[in-house]
C-alpha cells in the first residue's frame, strides 16, 4: 500500500468547452466526454496528456465546489490526484500520521474511489488521491 504517482491535475475554469478546445488544439491532449457531476455542482472533461489527465472543471451552479473555488481564488490549479492500490489502508495511515482529510472515508464514484486531503497538510495544496 502506498502513493503510486501523479495521475490528474484539477483545473477550476470558467467555460469548459473554451478550455477543452485550448487543450485539444494547443496541447495536443485527447479529450474524454463532458460529464456533469451534479452532488458537486460541477461539470468536467478529461484531456490526457501521456499518462496524465487533466480534470477540466466549470460550475453549474454557483454555490457547488467549483463555482465556490473560481468566486473565492478564480481560476486555475484546483488539485492534484494521486494513485493508490488500497484507499481505505492509505486513509488509515494518513490519520495515524496526524494528515487531516477532508473525507472521514473515501468517496465512489462511477466505480472508483477517491478522497481528499485539506491542503492545509500539503503547502496548501489540495490533493486528491484515487484508488487505481
Amino acid at each position: 500500500m502506498a502513493i503510486g504517482k501523479v495521475i490528474e491535475v484539477g483545473i477550476a475554469v470558467k467555460d469548459l468547452e473554451k478550455s477543452i478546445k485550448l487543450f485539444t488544439e494547443v496541447l495536443g491532449a485527447k479529450a474524454g466526454e463532458v460529464t456533469t457531476f451534479d452532488s458537486y455542482g460541477m461539470k468536467f472533461a478529461m484531456c490526457r496528456i501521456g499518462d496524465v489527465d487533466f480534470e477540466l472543471m466549470s460550475p453549474t451552479k454557483d454555490d457547488g465546489v467549483i463555482g465556490k473555488f473560481i468566486a473565492a481564488r478564480g481560476e486555475g490549479l484546483h488539485h492534484i490526484a494521486l494513485s493508490t492500490d488500497d484507499i481505505e489502508k492509505q486513509w488509515k495511515d494518513f490519520e495515524e500520521k496526524g494528515i487531516k482529510v477532508i473525507d472521514k472515508t473515501p468517496n465512489t464514484y462511477d466505480g472508483h474511489k477517491f478522497g481528499f486531503i485539506h491542503p492545509k497538510s500539503f503547502n496548501n495544496v489540495l490533493l486528491e488521491v484515487i484508488e487505481e
